[in-house]
């Protein structure tokens, strides 16, 4: 089995385990202040130069053995890093339960966290030793990228012709030593200069920012209790919210952000926002709490001042272990650097072609449960040949009640399926009006609504829309925004304020009937698109009962398709390109994609990735007949004026339908290099990091996979490599904990 790291997580974490899973576990009675601050293991990887020098050498990375001037003052550089019981039992409380329920003993569980936390002491050694020996620190491009900022500032540099970034700092081991020796510095803190040494200051401010936030949602859990305590709360069942929505980059960090302890002003927090019902006097409360905890957990001195959690000794301790995961997390991706193109590309290349293999064996009828997986890691590149599959958006606007009734009365009448039945309910349509269905996005369990009208954001405005749009973190704070969703289509309707008693907005929402919806799609899919979006109505949808019995003869459903239209230019978009951001293709998908989420009643069409896969016109479906035959219709393109970006409203039993084509399989490859017909080299390595198109999206999810294997098994190597000599275990320390009986 691969050995892997520890992810560090914050103490205050573990809160949630002592309380829960194991709160029973004899474990916890050890834990008194004394036992606690046994060490139990030490590390040092420079008790061993010999090993060192191995290292170095094997590994294939760039800086192939220790610098003179490192080697000089190996023993300065290094110091021994010491594990204590409070580590071993911090990280069980955290991890534990997962070792114990996959058949773990307690024994196997404390040996193999020990070793971790060990085999991490271990990595951060030797990549300070390796980042000082080259005097600079160099990256993959994904590590730079997490940052969702321009690489400057970020703290690095693009290296020329390469997917490489370097740090913005020389390193020195002068400085180094300078700063680790500097004077007064207690334990923590040398090791927090030790660490802060090796990083930007983008990745400083990240590691102190987790650990702000982890303190914030720890007195949050408690503040949360004390206002449930205090008044109880309804609100109307939220509408579902887009994938990603408020999810900001994995090295996000704000400018300003402080802890709130009741002590302090929230207004003086920065970006920490509140909990709904929050005061001065619950956080206050809420903070003794989480100081009591820390203070019977031996995390805080009883002499310690409380009233600034940074001045804290368990905040540095916090800090400090967050700014090591940033170090190791850093090594593995020099690591992962230097594993040639050659070697990445063959192994990408490979992948991609044992991919089209299996698919190239899908049968016709499998196939559409191929297309149902589809994702930004889990792709269809071979559709089966000489027939036409494809994706759409459904955006049903439904009848109401008093309409579902009389639409029974005319099948009760007519029958089902028959020429007078759809010529009698066509009369319902035109009474069918679509409303914002965001309501609950105000007032559901969170209000995720923001006041748009301040801001330089350039969204969507009428007479009719409001200025009230939605996931503020992803339209202001995010540089990707949220997947396959535009995000500036505001509250269609009138916000008329807010009532504090209630918690909850009054709205009244716009009506539209299907010619207005039509005319709101097109503006507002043109807006975003920055395309012509036009269309007209279908001449087949003014038949009589007569011409409609003619048609039903030959399965035609044209009479229910109301209006026929498309987005200019989505056709002529590549397949490898379609979700390339600036291409007209992305950015009307997005806008349909926001819409649906507006107004669809269907919800369960919602969070599809394009939406619901749609047979062969050769094959039946399970749709309702006339939303069968007109996506069918859509797909299949026979005409020249179907196919992506084009859509159609129709009529069916459940009301109108807006179907939207979002992509289509033709038949073969479904990639292609520029210069191939054929050939099925769709992934092409040299457009690997040209964002949103396919060999972009197939080489991150196939990379981390390729490049996780690599990393592991080289930092395994380096782990066997040095850990006998360099790592000291104390058995009988510990030894309580591995005889605990399960």
């Amino acid at each position: 089995m691969k050995r892997k790291l520890i992810l560090i997580v914050c103490t205050l974490l573990a809160a949630a385990f002592s309380l829960g899973a194991f709160a029973g576990c004899d474990l916890l009675v050890t834990d008194n202040e004394k036992d606690m601050a046994q060490v139990v293991a030490e590390v040092n990887v420079a008790s061993d130069p010999a090993a060192l020098e191995e290292a170095f050498a094997s590994l294939g990375l760039a800086q192939k053995e220790l610098s003179p001037e490192v080697e000089e003052k190996l023993g300065e550089i290094v110091s021994t890093d010491e594990i204590y019981k409070r580590d071993l039992v911090t990280y069980f409380l955290s991890y534990g339960y997962n070792y114990i329920s996959s058949g773990y003993t307690y024994a196997e569980t404390f040996e193999l966290l020990l070793t971790g936390l060990a085999d991490r002491k271990l990595v951060s050694q030797f990549a300070t030793l390796y980042y000082l020996s080259a005097g600079s620190v160099t990256v993959d491009s994904d590590y730079v990228e997490q940052f969702e900022q321009d690489a400057a500032a970020a703290g690095y540099e693009n290296i020329a012709e390469s997917d490489g970034y370097r740090m913005d700092k020389t390193l020195r081991v002068a400085d180094y030593l300078a700063a680790v020796g500097a004077e007064g510095l207690t334990a923590d803190e040398a090791a927090i200069a030790r660490y802060s040494y090796l990083l930007s200051d983008a990745e400083i401010a990240y590691a102190e920012y987790l650990v702000k936030s982890g303190i914030n949602s720890a007195i949050d859990s408690y503040e949360e209790q004390i206002i449930s305590e205090e008044e109880t709360e309804t609100s109307e069942e939220t509408r579902a919210t887009p994938s990603g929505m408020n999810t900001l980059a994995a090295y996000y960090y704000p400018a300003d952000y402080a802890i709130y302890t009741g002590l302090n002003e929230e207004a003086d927090c920065g970006e920490y926002e509140a909990l709904e019902g929050s005061r001065r006097a619950t956080r206050r409360l809420a903070y003794a709490r989480f100081i009591t905890y820390l203070r019977e957990s031996n995390l805080v001195e009883e002499e310690e001042s409380v009233s600034d959690p940074v001045q804290l000794a368990y905040y540095n301790t916090e800090l400090k272990a967050q700014l090591e995961q940033l170090v190791i997390a850093k090594f593995s991706s020099t690591i992962s650097l230097t594993m040639s193109d050659a070697i990445e590309q063959a192994a990408l290349e490979r992948a991609y072609s044992d991919l089209v293999a299996s698919q190239q064996v899908t049968s016709a009828s499998e196939f559409t449960s191929t297309m149902d997986s589809v994702s930004d890691t889990s792709f269809v590149v071979y559709s089966p040949a000489e027939k036409v599959y494809g994706f759409v958006y459904n955006i049903l606007l439904p009848f109401n009640d008093s309409q579902e009734m009389r639409l029974a009365e005319i099948k009760s009448r007519y029958g089902t399926d028959t020429a007078a039945y759809y010529a009698n309910r066509k009369s319902l349509y035109s009474h069918i009006l679509a409303t914002d269905q965001r309501g609950s996005w105000f007032n559901g369990s969170e209000d995720y609504s923001f006041d748009a009208s301040e801001s330089a954001l350039d969204y969507y405005k009428t007479d009719a829309n409001s200025d009230y749009l939605f996931f503020e973190d992803s339209l202001t704070k995010s540089a990707t925004g949220i997947a396959r969703y535009a995000g500036l289509y505001p509250y269609n309707g009138t916000v008329n304020g807010y009532d504090e008693e209630t918690k909850t907005y009054d709205l009244t929402p716009a009506e539209l009937d299907v010619d207005a919806f039509i005319a709101e799609f097109n503006a507002y899919v043109g807006k975003v698109s920055g395309a012509a979006v036009s269309g007209s109505k279908a001449a087949a949808y003014d038949s009589d009962e007569t011409a409609i019995a003619s048609l039903l003869a030959d399965k035609d459903y044209s009479f229910a398709i109301y209006y026929e239209g498309s987005v200019a230019g989505v056709k002529e978009v590549s397949a490898a390109d379609y979700l390339v951001k600036s291409n007209v293709s992305y950015k009307a998908l997005s806008a349909v994609n926001e819409l649906m989420f507006a107004y669809t009643t269907d919800t369960a069409g919602l969070n599809s990735y394009y939406g619901y896969s749609i047979d062969t016109i050769q094959e039946a479906t399970s749709y309702v007949p006339e939303f069968e035959y007109a996506a069918q219709k859509l797909i299949t393109d026979e005409s020249g004026n179907y196919g992506r970006g084009s859509y159609c409203v129709v009529a069916t039993d459940y009301g109108w339908h807006l179907i939207y084509v979002t992509f289509t399989y033709e038949g073969g490859a479904v990639y292609y290099s520029d210069d191939d017909d054929d050939t099925n080299d769709g992934f092409l390595y040299a457009q690997r990091n040209e964002d949103g198109t396919f060999s972009y999206y197939f080489y991150r999810a196939m990379k981390s996979s390729v490049v996780s294997s690599y990393t592991e098994d080289k930092q395994n190597e380096l782990v066997d490599l040095l850990e006998e000599q360099s790592v000291t275990f104390y058995k009988n320390r510990y030894s309580d904990l591995t005889s605990i009986d399960a």
